[in-house]
């Protein structure tokens, strides 16, 4: 059977008419929705390998390897135990120290345990709300899926700056680069084709195939459409996490739990060192009593016929019980809670309570803006035309709210020559679409574009003045340079033959116009 390396290569080599059979698929319609179920159920998700979520039971128990928590532990068991063979034995409330100690610990342990099972929930339920999306062709029809559903076979299209979801074979390739430093380590961004070229005698081996794209890199230029040949784990990168793993897995704790040491917070930190010294200083004092002690023959004055060794047994035990604060987790616990209520109240998660300390150890937080404060969504607000400025209404992709006025006084600005033909001119100079769709959870419809990000708002702007889905077929599109990272621009060409004016009541147009030019880009390029 061929490794996973040995089927890459032979995917690389092979026309790409070889690895479409290989895979079981078609160019132009993909998969059916039922081979890629079925696929999915086969292959796994698309996913690198993450370590399963500990449930509330384990993050119950992880609460109690703390130092200063066993600690405690064994105080209050050894507190029981010497009440439980002393003379007091048959006394309820001689037996108070222990189950006292006891229901600390366990109440301490609830209350993070509960509060870090409740958190991981509802980042859980975040992370699949904000999971990556790609464009493939299922059935015919290009949909978008979350990149953890893409299967081998799939029919991938790509454009500037998309996330490549998984190992894919190139089909078509239009100026396409990639950046694979995350892979390579090499800074500058990659020219990718479709084509096979036959390797030339002396021509150094590059570091990866050009007809290929790998899961994780970025799409820096231009667009393609390829074939996936693996996911998950299988991907190069998944065999690079592989290698880092290494065969031991992940590191365990008692050889069950998860070892979280690595992970710990300067509070955590501090209080293993905080209880290792309490418990080192409470033993040897503890011992330098006993041998005392021993030495001095110290007697119960209740009982002086009992052996001095059990007498200062009881004594060391009871001091030890004494030195330990039990009260240091369950107040730190609390403080924490009260600081994770007090940061849900602002909308933020906190996954683990001890995190809130950290976060307010900060005085600096360096943070990317896109995506990360706003909602990751590119919207107008503003545009100018002929010399006239315009705000542009709404919110989000919804074309159907807001409308298009002047800056100065207000006016509705629906049917200004200039608005339109701009308007109409960015959208025949762009490739992102908007459509209607609806949500397979809550059956909700909503707007939602399809392509580059920054083209978005243009389309949108447009639908808002009644240039609709059919311009594409309306101005046949004749010439398309793609925007280039290095250019810095894009132009389109598109047929308008029979045109008295761009678009109705847009600008006119000379009298025998066949084509009309569109350039978009930075302006010192233009």
């Amino acid at each position: 059977m061929a490794t996973a390396e040995e089927i890459a290569q032979r995917d690389a080599e092979d026309s790409i008419e070889q690895v479409i059979s290989r895979y079981n698929t078609e160019l132009q319609s993909g998969l059916t929705t039922a081979a890629a179920e079925h696929k999915l159920k086969e292959d796994g998700p698309n996913e690198l390998y993450k370590p399963p979520k500990p449930t509330l039971l384990m993050l119950f128990i992880m609460q109690l390897l703390g130092f200063i928590i066993i600690l405690l532990i064994i105080a209050a068991v050894a507190s029981m135990t010497v009440n439980a063979t002393g003379s007091k034995r048959d006394d309820p409330l001689s037996y108070t120290t222990g189950i006292a100690i006891f229901v600390i610990v366990i109440l301490n342990a609830g209350i993070a345990a509960w509060t870090e099972h409740k958190a991981g929930d509802a980042l859980e339920a975040l992370s699949k709300m904000t999971q990556a999306a790609i464009y493939v062709i299922r059935d015919g029809k290009e949909v978008q899926i979350t990149t953890s559903t893409v299967v081998r076979g799939d029919i991938v299209v790509l454009g500037t700056g998309d996330v490549v979801p998984a190992d894919m074979r190139l089909a078509e390739a239009e100026d396409l680069k990639v950046s694979e430093m995350a892979l390579t380590g090499e800074p500058d961004d990659v020219s990718k084709t479709w084509k096979l070229k036959p390797k030339k005698e002396g021509e150094p081996e590059k570091l990866t195939p050009e007809v290929c794209v790998f899961s994780g890199c970025n799409v820096t230029n231009g667009k393609g459409r390829g074939v996936v040949t693996a996911t998950g784990m299988g991907t190069r990168i998944g065999r690079i996490a592989q290698l880092i793993a290494g065969e031991e897995g992940p590191k365990k704790k008692c050889y069950c739990l998860p070892d979280t040491s690595a992970n710990q917070t300067p509070l955590q930190r501090n209080l293993e060192q905080l209880g290792a010294k309490i418990g080192i200083l409470a033993i040897v004092v503890c011992v330098l009593v006993f041998i005392i002690g021993v030495i001095l023959d110290r007697k119960d004055l209740d009982n002086l016929d009992s052996p001095s060794a059990l007498y200062m047994v009881l004594i060391a035990v009871t001091l030890a019980v004494a030195a330990i604060p039990e009260g240091i987790p369950l107040c730190v616990t609390i403080s924490l809670s009260i600081g994770c209520s007090d940061m849900v109240n602002q909308h933020v998660l906190v996954r683990k309570l001890a995190a809130v300390e950290t976060l307010g150890s900060a005085s600096v937080i360096c943070s990317d803006k896109t995506g990360t404060l706003t909602e990751g969504k590119m919207t107008m607000v503003n545009m100018w035309a002929a010399g006239v400025s315009y705000d542009v209404g709404g919110k989000g992709f919804d074309p159907t709210v807001g409308k298009i006025t002047k800056s100065d006084g207000g006016a509705d600005a629906t049917r200004d020559m200039a608005v339109r033909s701009t308007l109409l001119s960015g959208v025949l100079c762009s490739n992102t679409t908007l459509e209607k769709v609806k949500d397979p959870d809550t059956g909700e419809e909503k707007w939602e574009p399809r392509g580059n990000s920054s083209e978005a708002p243009i389309v949108v702007a447009a639908r808002k003045v009644g240039h609709n889905e059919k311009v594409s077929e309306d101005y046949p599109r004749v010439i398309e340079i793609p925007f280039s990272s290095s250019r810095k621009m894009m132009l389109t060409v598109s047929d308008v033959s029979g045109r008295s004016t761009v678009c109705e009541d847009g600008m006119p147009l000379p009298s025998g116009t066949k084509y009309m030019a569109v350039c978009k880009g930075a302006p010192n390029f233009i």
